[in-house]
């Protein structure tokens, strides 16, 4: 039985590949979204209570206004046993204190250096499967016994897909966050009378139809995630498939506009952090 990590990998996949009898592409659904996907896929955000299906801006347009989220490539780092263990000795997990819930059920094989204000560390010696490792002496047998321990053993297995799952929200939820600073912006720019380049079409013909018919709205109000609500498509989904779409995005948002006021002040206001 495949396990659910793959079974959303190989989703996702379908999602964006997908091509209809008459050629017609499958629109992407947010549920499944990490930020990765094509074109044709849609972030839902709510205006005046509406879902709006917003087209993606493209790279070269988040590009061209300096916006950019670091975020991890989830992908690479869980595709394999092998891809983990290296990004978790190398990579972006090497700092993080996730890293204290691998190996639990064989003694843990990281834990907190009281001596180096509590980074996390490999162990001196780890134990799997009955055998232990030196990892004083050698850190890369270590390394090395912990591969297939996530390749084939449950807990193991289980570790690492827990780990990879909240990598891909992660992915998600800046991929979101790079969205909706976008729409913001673009909305500010109309409204100082800026040009907006040709590389933010389709989304710049949406959402300057979206601004002339809700003339009232701040532009805020067009960066606005979904909340707790689920995107349309993704209702039928088992409640285990669907990534959450909180409102991380929008309180991200407000935080990352806060630390760019300094820096992007337009006619009549600064641009200041949001109290959702």
């Amino acid at each position: 039985m495949p396990s659910p990590t793959k079974i959303i990998q190989s989703i996702r996949l379908l999602l964006l590949i997908g091509i209809t009898a008459n050629g017609v592409k499958s629109e992407c659904l947010q549920c499944m979204y990490d930020g990765t996907d094509k074109d044709d896929c849609r972030d839902y955000g709510l205006v005046n209570g509406e879902f709006v299906p917003w087209y993606l801006g493209s790279q070269e347009c988040l590009g061209h206004y300096g916006i950019k989220i670091a975020k991890p490539n989830a992908e690479i780092i869980c595709a394999s046993s092998s891809s983990f263990v290296n990004d978790v000795r190398f990579g972006f997990l090497s700092t993080k204190d996730a890293r204290l819930g691998l190996g639990t059920n064989e003694g843990g094989f990281f834990e907190q250096d009281p001596n180096q204000n509590n980074k996390v560390v490999l162990n001196d010696s780890i134990t799997i499967s009955g055998k232990t490792y030196d990892c004083s002496s050698s850190e890369s047998s270590c390394y090395n016994a912990m591969k297939p321990y996530f390749e084939s053993d449950p807990d193991g297995k289980k570790e690492m897909e827990d780990i990879c799952d909240q990598l891909y929200n992660e992915v998600m939820n800046s991929a979101q966050l790079e969205q909706s600073i976008l729409r913001n912006r673009l909305c500010m720019e109309f409204n100082e009378g800026e040009s907006i380049p040709s590389s933010c079409e389709p989304l710049w013909d949406q959402l300057e139809e979206m601004i002339n018919a809700n003339s009232s709205g701040s532009c805020q109000s067009f960066s606005m995630g979904i909340g707790t609500k689920t995107p349309p498509g993704c209702d039928d989904l088992p409640v285990g498939d669907k990534k959450p779409t909180s409102a991380a995005p929008t309180i991200l948002l407000s935080k990352y506009l806060s630390t760019v006021s300094t820096i992007f002040t337009f006619t009549g206001f600064v641009l200041t952090l949001l109290y959702l």
